[in-house]
């Protein structure tokens, strides 16, 4: 995701950071599953945080971006709700959540 918002960045790979942490310790490894209706997808996660990112920019900032003139703002104030430190929030959770549900949802699309 281009953007020249150093914040936003900053944000951004924090907000990785912490759902690659929260993946690794839930899942005791470098994957995550998706559900896609009634089969259970694991995603095996390529490139450590930098990979999460890029989960992160398509299924979640691009649809801001596509979706909201001031995106880069919203981005920051969502992004800095789901952060405690370099802990995910309740709602940093539920923000990885609806993503990973998008991901499911697209694959479901695709297979018709």
């Amino acid at each position: 995701m281009v953007t020249k918002d150093f914040r936003f960045n900053s944000l951004a790979n924090q907000y990785s950071a912490a759902v690659y942490a929260a993946i690794q310790k839930e899942n005791g490894g470098d994957w995550f599953t998706v559900n896609a209706g009634e089969q259970e997808i694991r995603v095996d996660i390529i490139g450590g945080v930098s990979g999460v990112r890029e989960l992160i920019d398509a299924y979640g900032l691009e649809a801001m971006k596509l979706n909201y003139p001031q995106w880069e703002s919203l981005a920051i104030a969502l992004l800095s709700k789901s952060l405690k430190g370099k802990r995910l929030t309740k709602a940093g959770r539920e923000i990885w959540q609806s993503m990973v549900n998008d991901m499911g949802a697209t694959v479901i699309a695709r297979g018709k």
